[in-house]
């Protein structure tokens, strides 16, 4: 499955609650729109949104689709949610674990971040560099599940990354949005501080096939 393997960014950390504080600021209204529109819940997260850190923005991975809620305000100019929806094809819905166990050092050679040697991808997808250098600090399998609609023709439409934790010990979210696919990866990675050899990662690839619109 031979796709780009990009360089590792930086992740940075501040102090700033987690998932369940800002998924509780939205609205049961907000909340409830989502998982009707999209659920049952698969996967999901909530953070403050980067234009307004005192509002709440999620993002809901559901069995029928995905749904993104972003701050708005409403024509009184109220706080409002604007929701937007991109619907799955029905039992399109498939996942793939992808598991990275702390191994040995191979000698006379450097361990790779992301955990494998990189193969040779000459095309460079047209991927936002934010999401590029997330996909960096993650497995190689996982950054190729994740490219693989785009590297099959597809058109990248959205996406976006979530992360929590410290230099160390990490849970990640993470979503790539097609034209014709959705790829939704998420899990945790520990011993991360350390050479890279001895990192450790469980992610879950879920991929669900957009419906005509």
């Amino acid at each position: 499955m031979d796709a780009p393997v990009h360089d590792a960014a930086t992740l940075g950390f501040v102090d700033r609650p987690g998932r369940e504080y800002w998924w509780r600021q939205l609205s049961e209204a907000a909340r409830d729109r989502m998982v009707t529109r999209v659920g049952p819940i698969v996967e999901w997260w909530a953070y403050c949104h980067p234009a307004d850190i005192e509002r709440p923005y999620a993002v809901v991975f559901g069995e029928r689709g995905l749904a993104v809620a972003t701050p708005t305000v409403n024509d009184r100019g109220g706080p409002a949610q604007l929701l937007t929806v991109v619907p799955f094809v029905p039992s399109s819905l498939r996942h793939a674990v992808v598991v990275r166990k702390p191994g040995r050092p191979r000698p006379g050679r450097p361990a790779v971040s992301a955990g494998d040697a990189p193969r040779g991808f000459e095309e460079e997808l047209p991927l936002p560099a934010r999401l590029r250098g997330f996909l960096g600090n993650l497995p190689v399998e996982a950054q190729a599940r994740s490219q693989w609609p785009f590297v099959n023709g597809d058109v990248f439409d959205r996406g976006d990354c979530f992360y929590f934790g410290n230099d160390d010990e990490l849970d990640v979210w993470c979503y790539l949005a097609g034209r014709r696919w959705v790829t939704f990866v998420s899990g945790h990675g520990s011993g991360l501080s350390g050479p890279a050899h001895r990192a450790s990662w469980r992610l879950v690839c879920r991929q669900a096939e957009v419906a005509v619109r």
